[in-house]
């Protein structure tokens, strides 16, 4: 039954998908609607101690990361720095997870996505690192590679994929994501439950994850 919840949950992300592509043609608008669609999701699957917006982690020596797309924080142990509607300026202390939203994924164009999340886990290390994407063209086991070989991503989350061979694991893409989410955020562990090395694929058990290690 939850499978089929979830199922429906990753298809209603495809459709409204469709739909902002039928309507707009600019990219930049799209894609900013595509980070929105993905940030009302997580909003429903973390812990209301947390808070979810857009925008850029500032330490308090004046260092500042790029802007990203989701940012995952303790509302109500730290709070944000600055606040207008969705975007979000916060203190790296107050980061859980941090999210790169793309409408297509491929190895070629991981790159930009690798540098915004280092930008932030140079400002706290330990913090949980995913790209979330529309669709791939590529392999998902190879962009699953490529994210261990970079040594900076927690997890990578794609909801459709051209590969037949990779449809019923591709299904279940936003039912692993939210799973992790939840245990990521789950009250009293997100001080110390901090990612580990390596691109966390499921939950396994109670802060438990299985997924591809960092090579050595």
């Amino acid at each position: 039954m939850m499978d089929d919840y979830y199922r429906k949950t990753q298809e209603s992300i495809l459709v409204k998908r469709d739909i902002i592509c039928s309507l707009l043609s600019d990219p930049r608008i799209i894609g900013d609607y595509y980070e929105a669609i993905i940030r009302d999701v997580v909003r429903d699957n973390v812990s209301s101690s947390f808070g979810v917006g857009r925008g850029v982690v500032l330490a308090d020596d004046g260092r500042a990361s790029r802007e990203t797309d989701i940012i995952i924080y303790s509302a109500a142990e730290y709070g944000t720095l600055f606040r207008s509607g969705d975007i979000v300026v916060v203190s790296p202390d107050a980061v859980r997870c941090v999210i790169q939203v793309k409408g297509s994924v491929s190895n070629d164009n991981l790159q930009d996505a690798f540098v915004n999340l280092a930008s932030i886990n140079d400002l706290r290390p330990g913090i949980w690192k995913f790209i979330v994407a529309f669709k791939t063209n590529t392999e998902y086991a190879s962009l699953v590679k490529s994210c261990a070989e970079s040594k900076k991503v927690n997890g990578i989350f794609v909801f459709s994929s051209t590969y037949k061979n990779e449809t019923e694991d591709i299904s279940l893409q936003w039912q692993k994501l939210a799973n992790i989410l939840r245990s990521i955020t789950a009250p009293g562990m997100y001080q110390t439950n901090n990612a580990g090395n390596y691109v966390a694929l499921s939950v396994s058990g109670k802060d438990s994850f299985e997924g591809v290690a960092f090579p050595s």
